[in-house]
């Protein structure tokens, strides 16, 4: 069985308010950084850049995750969940692969235009890098980007890549590598995260019987139990920055930290009893689950859109709750509570 990462490895930066300084703090906490290493030879953009390049990045796609941009898609998506939900009507459903990732594909698919590449993205499974025989390969995903930054070139890539190609960012147009960047995490950044949240919420609604009838009738407590879902199993608990120290020293020979989102969720000094869902906390202090700070989440609000699509269908087909069958799953420990962060495999039955 394989140790923790690299990053998992890393000091950190814990803590609510520390968390949330530092992800403000570009000029200290730098993003000059290239992650998976392993499996790539390009940052991913714009999650690995600073200012002026990453406001410039984001101000390009913000529009493509604004809630108007996304209204038009909704219906559909809506139209997918109760789709790969309808098995639950039989008997056992499993989440990960069979809700979240063919949810998520088809999703992407939409906003980039690009149908045909429906079958070839579930065949990556839940991560882009793939698992062969416990080993990651971003051979696939490089295959599929330079074919489609190829194709925006000529005009013919869908929305995404041949925008990409076409439009100037602070003046200059992208390189093909940038283009790649900035396809690959549309491609993986939102992928195995939207699927832990879509597992997370059907497990914590396996776990808190009590709140089904609640969760069928009042959208509001949708919307407050998928918060408090996000908080807890926190998908994306790790983020790595350079920490070039108050003076702004050079990124290159800078230590690397990592911002622990998790313990800034489960910071109990800010949220009572942490490990507990509740339906009425305070919105004074939210939590950082989508990040903070100039790189929080530009794909927030299409996760959010995609959780209560599943959640809703899910409440239809079994509207007296239903139960975990099997499951695997990592946890983290809050407040002496163990709380699921990610899942392989998660199968759930009606009553």
């Amino acid at each position: 069985m394989s140790g923790p990462s690299r990053v998992e490895r890393l000091p950190r930066v814990t803590g609510y308010e520390s968390v949330r300084a530092a992800g403000r703090d570009f000029e200290r906490y730098s993003s000059l950084h290239q992650g998976d290493e392993d499996v790539r030879a390009y940052r991913q953009l714009p999650l690995e850049s600073d200012p002026p390049l990453h406001s410039a990045l984001r101000a390009f796609l913000v529009p493509f995750f604004s809630k108007g941009s996304l209204a038009p898609f909704q219906q559909g998506i809506e139209a997918d969940a109760r789709e790969l939900v309808a098995p639950l009507k039989l008997g056992e459903l499993e989440i990960v692969r069979g809700v979240g990732l063919p949810l998520v594909v088809r999703t992407i698919a939409r906003l980039l235009d690009r149908p045909s590449d429906i079958e070839e993205w579930v065949s990556w499974g839940p991560s882009v890098w793939g698992d062969h025989d416990g080993r990651r390969d971003g051979a696939a995903l490089l295959a599929f980007l330079e074919r489609a930054v190829d194709e925006g070139a000529a005009g013919t890539g869908g929305r995404l890549f041949n925008l990409l190609a076409s439009t100037p960012i602070a003046g200059v147009l992208l390189t093909r590598d940038q283009q790649i960047g900035v396809g690959s995490l549309l491609l993986a950044g939102g992928r195995d995260t939207v699927m832990n949240l879509i597992a997370g919420i059907a497990w914590m609604v396996a776990a808190h019987p009590t709140h089904v009838a609640a969760l069928r009738g009042d959208p509001a407590v949708r919307t407050a139990f998928i918060e408090e879902t996000l908080r807890l199993t926190t998908p994306l608990g790790l983020m790595e920055r350079i920490d070039r120290g108050e003076s702004g020293g050079d990124p290159e020979q800078s230590p690397h930290v990592g911002l622990d989102f998790a313990s800034a969720n489960h910071d109990a000094t800010i949220f009572t009893c942490p490990a507990e869902l509740r339906l009425d906390r305070p919105a004074m202090s939210p939590h950082i689950a989508f990040g903070i700070g100039p790189h929080a989440c530009v794909g927030a609000p299409l996760a959010r859109m995609e959780a209560h699509a599943v959640l809703k269908a899910l409440l239809a087909h079994s509207p007296n709750g239903w139960s975990v069958q099997e499951h695997s799953a990592q946890f983290r420990s809050v407040d002496g509570a163990q709380v699921p962060s990610s899942f392989q495999r998660l199968v759930i039955a009606s009553p």
